[in-house]
């Protein structure tokens, strides 16, 4: 690994779950005075004063109107300059206390530092006057954005987490280095080219001014009440059709996350046409589906809020936001319960899942050795069959290092723990009896085993650098059960023996993946690798030998494989190039290439309503 990756992301390439990096601030480091107005807001701002102190600029970022006045005052103990390299501005040496004042008469992204101190940096985004450009993110606070995209990767206040900490003391390059990092990415990472996904200069320089500013560590809450408030019905169910009113086959849906769009798109697994769009809320994340029925489907997007869908008519019912940034969603067998797993704030929260309205919210709060009480994120939820083990919500712990089991069939829903599991948990699995628990340490390069009864750790399989089955592979060859796990920090598919979790397979790929998947009816396993230098790969390799038996090579960056209800054709998510690929899954001849998609990435069957493998 190159000095580049590990000074970004650590030993390792990093997982962005979800992920994956934007920022723009809005917090306490954009706070000085006369700024008029606030930067995100409607326009960009006609005044600004930065300060100079603790050799930092503060706001080390700023935007404002061309012709905005902005001063610059020095409140350090000691001198410094403020220097244009390209000759636009220069303040002489400022003395405690002096100021200095530039109007810029153009736009322009404008970079400047201090002669004295080379270390210290700032940039101007000037815009042109009036709303004649938009701001950067088209004016939404880059917290809520980094929510989104990044804390999964680098933690909610840029304290670090599988990713290092992207705080002012961490970062030792310079700014531009930092501004090329996010512009180009890192090949054979995780780390996408921001440049290349139309991210512009300006919102990259944004960037910069986020990390570089200091973060705050205000616990947000978002209680009952304010759950209970949130709760809106989008359509009558009394309104409902009947019957489906489009021509495709229930049990064949494959629903597929459409990820800048706010949108699910909804594809036949039978005649491989799109039925329609659902609208959904930012980036739809968690799915779930009614094993009572064929009609109802939940989905959670990153911003918290939790939808009810009927897919009969393609449409939501009711919503309701469960926190400010959610990941994990499951519903119990009997179909009365979800449960949400939030990043923002630390909780789960139990819902009616006939009426979205909220029965507890769990405050998923750990204590390490030293008696420091860790507010962890929820990194996965999961259902366990109470035909199998029990009637219980499994949950993971990602910063707590621990799994809990919600016995919802209890109306306090008792928890149980168990701890030790690993550091930064992620995606995990059950085993097809429920039995045990695989789950991902992403620090520790391991998959963690849980037996769900005891709730005690019984074995730890080191698989790789960074683990990420997704939903998970698990598959029956020649009497044997197998589970596998791609890795988001090298090119490699894990496979091991359920019944011993002895490993029986590596096998190598071109580069990280992020989801595997099998089915039973079909005779190999497939695997994305997204991530490599060349992302457009989709592994294939048979069950019984774990012989790579094809590699699709088609599209820019596919992903997320899932295969339809016969398991006879495989479906694939172009995440860049805005389409969705459909092969053959014995052949591998593409079938149906389909269009009218933006941004496609997971792709969830409606047959997930059956399986056990987790959600």
């Amino acid at each position: 690994m190159n000095t580049l990756t590990k000074l970004l992301f650590g030993v390792g390439a990093l997982l962005i779950a979800s992920a994956l990096a934007l920022a723009w601030n809005s917090g306490p480091a954009h706070s000085a005075q006369d700024v008029t107005p606030t930067p995100g807001g409607p326009s960009p701002a006609t005044q600004m004063t930065v300060i100079i102190q603790d050799q930092t600029f503060t706001p080390h970022t700023i935007i404002v109107a061309t012709g905005a006045t902005i001063t610059w005052e020095n409140r350090d103990v000691a001198a410094h300059t403020v220097h244009s390299d390209a000759g636009w501005f220069e303040s002489g040496s400022l003395e405690p206390g002096d100021t200095f004042v530039w109007q810029p008469d153009q736009p322009g992204t404008f970079t400047y530092n201090c002669t004295i101190h080379p270390g210290m940096e700032g940039v101007i985004i000037v815009l042109p006057g009036g709303a004649v450009a938009p701001l950067p993110f088209d004016g939404q606070p880059v917290e809520q954005v980094y929510r989104d995209s990044c804390s999964g990767c680098h933690g909610p206040n840029r304290e670090g987490a599988t990713g290092v900490a992207l705080i002012p003391g961490r970062l030792a390059e310079n700014d531009e280095f930092y501004f090329n990092v996010i512009q180009g990415g890192v090949p054979g990472t995780v780390m996408p080219a921001w440049g290349a996904l139309g991210l512009s200069d300006e919102e990259i320089w944004s960037l910069v001014g986020y990390i570089r500013s200091e973060p705050d560590a205000e616990e947000i809450e978002w209680e009952m009440g304010d759950i209970a408030a949130s709760h809106t019905e989008l359509v009558p169910e009394s309104d409902l059709p009947d019957a489906p009113i489009h021509d495709g086959n229930m049990d064949n849906l494959l629903l597929v996350t459409e990820r800048e769009a706010r949108s699910i798109a909804v594809f036949d697994g039978d005649s491989h046409t799109l039925l329609g769009h659902i609208d959904a809320s930012y980036r739809a994340h968690g799915y779930a589906f009614d094993p009572t029925s064929d009609r109802w489907a939940y989905n959670v997007g990153r911003d918290g809020w939790l939808f009810k869908i009927d897919l009969y008519s393609l449409q939501g019912v009711a919503k309701v936001r469960v926190g400010l940034d959610s990941r994990g969603l499951a519903i119990s067998d009997d179909g009365q319960y979800v449960i949400v797993g939030n990043y923002i704030p630390a909780t789960a929260v139990i819902l009616d899942a006939q009426t979205l309205q909220p029965l507890q919210v769990i405050h998923t709060d750990t204590e390490t050795a030293e008696g420091e009480i860790i507010h962890s994120r929820v990194a996965i939820t999961s259902d366990v069959a109470p035909s199998l083990v029990g009637p219980y919500f499994l949950i993971g712990l990602k910063e707590g290092g621990e799994v809990w089991r919600i016995d919802y069939s209890q109306p306090d829903f008792p928890v149980e723990k168990a701890a030790d599991v690993g550091g930064i948990l992620h995606d995990g699995f059950l085993s097809p009896d429920n039995t045990r628990f695989y789950i991902a340490s992403q620090r520790n390069d391991w998959m963690a085993v849980i037996d769900v009864e005891s709730m005690a750790v019984v074995e730890r399989i080191e698989t790789g650098s960074t683990p990420h089955p997704g939903s998970g592979a698990t598959w029956e060859a020649n009497g044997t059960q197998y589970g596998a796990t791609v890795h988001a920090g090298e090119g490699k598919i894990t496979v091991w023996d359920l019944s011993d979790n002895a490993i029986v397979a590596e096998i190598p790929t071109s580069g990280p993946g992020l989801f595997i998947r099998a089915h039973p009816d079909n005779p190999y396993v497939w695997a994305d690798t997204m991530f490599a230098e060349q992302p457009n790969r989709i592994y294939v390799f048979d069950k019984e030998t774990f012989e790579v038996v094809h590699v699709i090579e088609e599209g820019i960056q596919p992903l997320h494989p899932e295969l339809t209800l016969d398991g006879e054709y495989v479906y694939v998510s172009d995440w860049q190039g805005n389409v969705v690929r459909v092969y053959d899954a014995l052949t591998f001849e593409k079938v149906a290439e389909i269009g009218d998609v933006i941004t496609p990435t997971g792709i969830f069957h409606v047959e997930r309503r059956l399986e056990t493998l987790g959600h």
